[in-house]
């Protein structure tokens, strides 16, 4: 198959750490070793779009309007990840896809997706809680949406390496659904040894969360490490924590209990999913202690692993996820 990935053009801004990115890229390789073509489309290029057998769209925003309704009619194998990172409630989010009017080219992004559901020929989505947003906030029919979890990026695991006693963060602290204010918080009353490896953003954001730690020892801001660093710090450390306020997967959790981290994560959204009940401590983001007391317990928890890292393997190699996304294209392709 030959197949054109269209990535949302904020992803420019977001980074090489964007995780809607990063499963672009990891499909992609992943796709190519089994013998398909992928084209990254840039907007500088020039395509012959009926040359693809499927255009497979990342992101939505109001850009998604002009570039799928009008690009279906010349490709009729549209296919749409959406990314739904929300935990609004149902009802004010079914009400806020009915906002807006094609005709006088009043546009909300929810109203957009709902105006494309025609258009799109299968809707992907990486958890049951991001599906039923499709279901019940948009109105989209069963047969048009998979459910294609995501899998870990990196598996460089080293058992030989001892684990520490600390807690590890890796993602970028400047955003609020991040919730690294609060982790900072748990790590100063708790007295748990916290490292922190991400984007710390400009020189005012990176003085707040300075501000916030206010010279406590035990917590370390690393900013950004290299790919060799980061895998470093996944192998020796015990935990890995990520109690966002808002999450879709958490790309870099799955990375982390991969190479034996023992994991805390937030209880709300799509990320417990991935987790087999029992083998990760699901807290409460907005309490300090639960997040606290979830993390000392996990230091001192020689039961997580590496039953979770055989679990994860077993469920979420690249190879499981990826045919299941072929079998998916081939359907579209059946289908009239």
């Amino acid at each position: 198959m030959e197949i054109a990935f269209v990535m949302y053009p904020g992803a420019c801004f977001m980074g090489a750490g964007d995780g809607s990115k990063m499963q672009a890229v990891i499909w992609k390789e992943a796709l190519e070793k089994k013998g398909h073509k992928v084209e990254m489309v840039s907007p500088w290029g020039a395509y012959d779009w009926k040359s693809f057998d499927i255009v497979h769209v990342f992101g939505f925003g109001l850009w998604n309007y002009d570039f799928i309704h009008w690009g279906s009619c010349v490709n009729r194998n549209f296919v749409f990840s959406p990314i739904i990172d929300t935990n609004t409630k149902m009802f004010a989010y079914r009400l806020a896809t009915f906002f807006g009017c094609a005709k006088l080219r009043l546009f909300s992004q929810n109203y957009i997706l709902r105006k494309l559901k025609q258009d799109v020929k299968r809707f992907y989505a990486r958890t049951d809680f991001e599906a039923n947003y499709l279901r019940k906030g948009y109105g989209i029919a069963d047969e048009k949406i998979s459910l294609i979890p995501l899998s870990y990026r990196m598996d460089a695991y080293d058992p030989s390496v001892k684990k520490e006693s600390f807690c590890l963060f890796a993602g970028t602290m400047t955003q609020e659904r991040k919730n690294v204010p609060n982790l900072i918080r748990a790590a100063k009353k708790y007295g748990f040894r916290l490292v922190l490896v991400g984007n710390t953003g400009n020189a005012a954001s990176l003085a707040k969360l300075q501000s916030l730690i206010a010279g406590a020892s035990n917590i370390e801001i690393k900013g950004f490490v290299t790919e060799d660093e980061l895998i470093a710090l996944y192998n020796r450390a015990k935990v890995f924590a990520l109690p966002s306020l808002n999450e879709g997967v958490g790309l870099v959790a799955l990375e982390a209990a991969i190479h034996g981290c023992n994991i805390v994560i937030t209880d709300l959204g799509g990320p417990k999913e991935y987790y087999k009940p029992g083998l990760a401590n699901l807290v409460n983001p907005y309490d300090i202690d639960d997040i606290g007391v979830a993390i000392l317990k996990s230091l001192d928890d020689n039961s997580q692993q590496p039953a979770l890292r055989n679990y994860l393997i077993e469920n979420y190699s690249i190879t499981h996820c990826v045919d299941m996304l072929i079998e998916s294209y081939k359907r579209v392709l059946e289908a009239k």
